[in-house]
Parts: C-alpha cells; structure tokens; sequence
C-alpha cells in the first residue's frame, strides 16, 4: 500500500487536468462507457486545486469533494477535542438522517451535473 504521503505529494506535482488520463490518473470508467459524469468525476483535478489551495477551481470540477472534506474535518475536530481535550462536541453525523441526506445529495448532483441546460452544466467537471 502506498502511504498517503506520496500520494499527497504526488497529486501537488503532477497535474490531472494537463495529463489526460496519463500515468496514475485513469479516466472515469463510468464516464468513458456511458459518456455522465459521476458524482467523483473531476475529484482527482479538485484535489489538485486543493492542495494548491485554489478553492474556486475546486468547486469547478467537484462539488461535492469540498462538501466531503468540510465534513471529514469536521469530524476530525470533533474526534481530537472529545480525545485529548475531554471536551464533547455534539457530532452529527452519528445520526441516521446524516447518511440519508448525503446519499440524497450525492444523487441529486449525479442527476443535476448531467442535464446539458445552463445553469446545470457549470456543474459538470
């Protein structure tokens, strides 16, 4: 398994939107057979952006990843402060609703990113 150091330092350095599909960066095999985009399509070029800390051009290609990250620090937060604080936050996402809702978004975006109107193509990658 290859640590998450590498990976992280190898997504700053190389760019998957100049590659195309090149090196470790594959296409969407869901994209390629049926020609939608995923709810992950364009994630690999937002982690990019990411780590380069260009928010904007992260929303461009997947909004959903930023919602994932918010959330995921969230709960890191969440998690460090009940450890080594002895401080409790109240956590959402311990409650069913939570996984309903995203799995509810998750689908919604799929749909909404492939309806080839204007408004819904800027959600496209």
């Amino acid at each position: 398994m290859i640590p998450i150091f590498f990976l992280v330092k190898y997504y700053y350095f190389n760019d998957p939107e100049v590659s195309k599909g090149e090196g470790i960066f594959p296409k969407c095999p869901f994209y390629v057979v049926t020609d939608f985009h995923c709810p992950g399509c364009g994630s690999q070029r937002a982690i990019h952006d990411l780590l380069h800390l260009r928010v904007l051009d992260a929303l461009k290609h997947n909004v959903t990843l930023i919602i994932v990250v918010i959330v995921l620090l969230a709960k890191l937060y969440a998690i460090i402060t009940t450890r080594y604080k002895k401080k409790y936050h109240y956590n959402l996402t311990y409650k069913p609703w939570f996984t309903y809702a995203i799995i509810v978004i998750v689908f919604l975006y799929w749909i909404l990113r492939n309806i080839p109107i204007y408004p819904f193509t800027e959600l496209a990658p």
